[in-house]
């Protein structure tokens, strides 16, 4: 897990599983030094999450948001996209399958 910050937005790159508290104590801390708050949720690498993972999404959603930014979920696979779907988290967040849909959704 990662952030890295571009001129227009953060990312914050996910792998492995999202299961628990344990498995998103790095994470909290790296939302805690987010200033860019377009943020970009790169789930390339992320196996599987369950409702601890999907209440953590909607964390950085809501700092976004009260910090005048966006969220936009990047790379998400087949598991994943059914995950979202039975919790109709995708009507939640903007989705994008490519880097140039990010660029373009914080341009607008």
């Amino acid at each position: 897990m990662n952030l890295h910050v571009d001129m227009d937005y953060s990312v914050l790159s996910f792998d492995g599983k999202l299961m628990s508290d344990a498995d998103l104590a790095d994470a909290q801390i790296l939302l805690n030094s987010i200033t860019n708050w377009n943020v970009v949720l790169d789930l390339a690498k992320l196996s599987y999450v369950n409702s601890s993972g999907i209440a953590f999404f909607i964390r950085v959603l809501t700092r976004a948001r009260l910090n005048q930014g966006d969220v936009v979920v990047l790379n998400v696979n087949e598991q994943l996209t059914k995950i979202f779907e039975l919790t109709k988290i995708n009507q939640v967040f903007h989705m994008a399958n490519t880097e140039m849909e990010v660029k373009a959704y914080f341009k607008k």
